[in-house]
């Protein structure tokens, strides 16, 4: 019998080519690189009755659904789905899913090396020497801070455990649910079970109350239609102006307009960003480009790019599909539109 040919986003390929060239040799698929622009993808997907496709970040809107048959599979090459439409997906018959839990060492560690640049001042003293000045500028500590992480799931507890064994950092966390409701998740009796493996300080469903007097403020919220934009005037306001916010979760928590009025009226000390709301990165509003600041640091959402992730969430990603299509939806525990 033919092998099945999966698509992967070309992007997705070149982080995981070794994989993906392996299990095309040892498995009944073949995984094929193709362009991910919507209309070249859904072309190729009918012209080749393809049933699965490994997408990276660049948003679906429309015609990837009705090209692609009923019970074919979507594999996200990462933990954000924002990108797919589950809705339209589910309408459709097609399976989507991710790849949790694969990249929560990389994420975390580049959240803690864009707080530690932020307190040392790493990316504006390495531009002033690169112009040949020496312009030495005094930091602070992390040591003893308070870190806010807005948004306490599996990744933002992985930051909370290197903040604070690591750095002795004090942490706390701000979510939808309670102490009560995580010490019921994590099957344990008290809070002070949790904070056993998990050494949060505490756990508030009150924004106010979780940035007020932090030091460091971390985006790790999922986006939904509540959460779209929440990192904005109102939140920098709130915030010490001594502090620092960053985001490495998605870009389109932030309005990013605010947040450029923030940096350059002093509402807030500085700011580190990962993600954008349109990438490759377009201010909202030209006038506003936060890449002329200096009090900001910004990476191209590159937190979960290591060689060790990469290969994870090419193995991941390839066996959601491999394993839909040959023992059926419910043989794959990550589908997220069920």
């Amino acid at each position: 019998m033919p092998k099945q040919t999966i698509f992967v986003s070309e992007i997705s390929y070149a982080k995981g080519k070794e994989v993906f060239t392996r299990l095309s040799g040892t498995t009944d698929f073949i995984f094929t690189p193709v362009a991910e622009d919507e209309p070249t993808l859904s072309d190729l997907i009918k012209k080749q009755n393809v049933r699965g496709f490994i997408a990276d970040i660049y948003p679906y809107t429309g015609a990837l659904y009705s090209a692609l048959p009923a019970g074919a599979a979507i594999s996200r090459f990462g933990v954000g789905h924002d990108s797919i439409d589950k809705d339209k997906a589910t309408a459709a018959g097609i399976h989507v899913a991710n790849t949790p839990g694969v990249l929560n060492t990389s994420v975390a560690e580049h959240a803690m090396w864009l707080l530690g640049s932020l307190a040392r001042n790493v990316a504006s003293l390495d531009r002033s020497m690169r112009s040949e000045k020496w312009e030495p500028k005094r930091g602070i500590e992390v040591h003893g801070k308070t870190l806010a992480i807005l948004g306490f799931g599996r990744i933002a507890q992985d930051i909370c455990r290197k903040a604070h064994h690591g750095f002795g950092m004090n942490v706390i966390g701000f979510d939808q649910f309670d102490q009560d409701t995580f010490c019921k998740f994590a099957k344990v009796e008290t809070f002070e079970e949790f904070q056993r493996e998990v050494p949060v300080q505490r756990i508030t469903t009150d924004l106010e109350d979780a940035v007020a007097n932090a030091d460091f403020v971390l985006m790790m919220m999922a986006v939904t239609p509540e959460t779209v934009g929440m990192a904005n005037a109102e939140l920098f306001s709130k915030m010490r102006n001594d502090a620092y916010f960053l985001n490495t979760a998605r870009g389109a928590l932030v309005n990013e307009d605010d947040l450029f009025d923030a940096l350059t009226n002093g509402i807030i000390a500085g700011a580190a960003l990962d993600v954008f709301m349109h990438e490759p990165y377009v201010p909202q509003s030209p006038e506003k480009d936060l890449r002329t600041l200096g009090n900001i640091v910004i990476t191209p959402h590159v937190a979960s790019n290591t060689a060790e992730t990469n290969a994870a969430m090419a193995e991941a990603s390839a066996k959601n599909i491999m394993t839909i299509l040959s023992e059926g939806p419910d043989a794959c525990p990550n589908i997220v539109n069920r």
